[in-house]
């Protein structure tokens, strides 16, 4: 009894053992053939993505072949940018470095202009300074009209009256005698205090410079310089250097030239002084030319009456010439019958054997003048002429 239980436990211990086997191998081969399985799917997942993986590159190949061939002339154009870029770098540089030059140059003319400006200030805060620029405009004005030193003008002419010596800056000569006199006033003093200071925030710039004005028109009025000189025109001409001064004058009192014409005071701006002049020298040249015509007139009436004394010589040596012919035929006729009648019996003799030649007689006379005109002119002196004479051989008529 003891024997039968070991057998069954023993069977069904291998039994066990089978089936525990069995078991094992099913599962074993179940567990491999899934993991084959899921190796197989995942080997086909990979070979699919791997196809697509593939196809993809070729599809980016042929995109960067695509991309290259499309990139190769943009290479270029960015290769010549580049060089493009770097050629403008070196000219910008050259072109700052001149700047640079320039603009020290521009620098060291600017000090230059400012010291010249700081020694014109200085000297225009000169009064002495400003009357000798505005003589030396004066002239220059005078000079640039035509007008010739010490012939058509004189400056700083001394004139002595009533006690009082009176010196304008130039006095202007006019055909027949007559003088402009001219002085020049350079009324800057209101106007380098104005840009000294704040006035003319205020306005108060164009009256200071206007009040200068008026005291130099009231101090030229009160000298009457044209009583100084003969034949002057009641007036005297106050020239300023500038249009600038005179016109912000009359801008802040537009009565200045009233109140100057009123004191015999003529107010004159470089271009109003030039007019003026240029008419002064045209005078001058018309009078030159009215002395030239004059003289012209009174040489062209002396050779006139010379031609006349000519002609009358010439007639007497005309009819000189005619009794000579008259003589000379008169000498050749007595010859001929007097002594070549004889003479030309010798070859007769033959003592010689050439006759002699006869002579001729003269048969031109002398051309006497035929111009009527010619024959005597008329005699009349040039101090004789009146006008209406010179008038009428001028126009033509008698």
């Amino acid at each position: 009894m003891n024997a039968f239980p070991a057998s069954g436990v023993i069977v069904a211990f291998v039994v066990a053992i089978v089936f525990a086997a069995a078991l094992g191998f099913l599962l074993g081969r179940t567990l491999t053939r899934s993991r084959y399985l899921e190796r197989l799917t995942r080997a086909e997942t990979t070979s699919r993505i791997l196809s697509e993986r593939t196809e993809d590159l070729e599809a980016d190949a042929q995109m960067a072949g695509e991309i290259t061939a499309a990139i190769g002339p943009l290479a270029a154009s960015v290769k010549n940018l580049q060089e493009n870029l770097h050629s403008q770098d070196r000219t910008q540089i050259e072109q700052i470095t001149r700047l640079n030059s320039q603009i020290g140059h521009l620098s060291q003319q600017n000090l230059r202009l400012q010291e010249s400006a700081g020694s014109l200030a200085n000297a225009l805060n000169s009064t002495t300074h400003r009357g000798d620029w505005g003589e030396v405009q004066l002239k220059r004005i005078v000079e640039y009209a035509g007008l010739l030193p010490h012939v058509d003008f004189d400056t700083q002419v001394t004139a002595n009256r009533d006690g009082k010596r009176h010196r304008p800056d130039m006095v202007v000569h006019l055909p027949g005698g007559g003088t402009i006199v001219i002085d020049a006033k350079t009324p800057l003093s209101a106007r380098m205090s104005a840009d000294a200071s704040d006035s003319s925030a205020d306005g108060t710039e164009g009256e200071d410079h206007t009040r200068a004005l008026l005291r130099h028109v009231d101090a030229l009025a009160s000298k009457e310089y044209w009583k100084s000189f003969d034949s002057s025109p009641d007036f005297v001409v106050c020239f300023v250097p500038t249009d600038g001064l005179l016109s912000s004058a009359a801008a802040s009192y537009p009565k200045m030239i009233d109140h100057a014409l009123g004191k015999n005071v003529v107010l004159a701006s470089p271009a109003t002084l030039l007019v003026l002049l240029k008419t002064v020298a045209l005078n001058w040249r018309q009078a030159d030319m009215s002395t030239s015509a004059t003289e012209v007139l009174r040489l062209g009436t002396e050779l006139y009456e010379r031609v006349g004394t000519l002609i009358t010589h010439v007639s007497r040596m005309g009819s000189s010439l005619d009794r000579s012919v008259e003589d000379y035929n008169r000498f050749v006729s007595s010859l001929e019958t007097r002594f070549l009648v004889t003479a030309r019996k010798f070859p007769s003799t033959g003592i010689v054997a050439e006759e002699l030649d006869a002579v001729a007689e003269l048969d031109v006379r002398s051309r006497g003048v035929s111009a009527e005109e010619l024959t005597r002119p008329r005699s009349m002196s040039f101090d004789e002429r009146s006008p209406a004479d010179l008038r009428d051989r001028h126009t033509g008529t008698s």
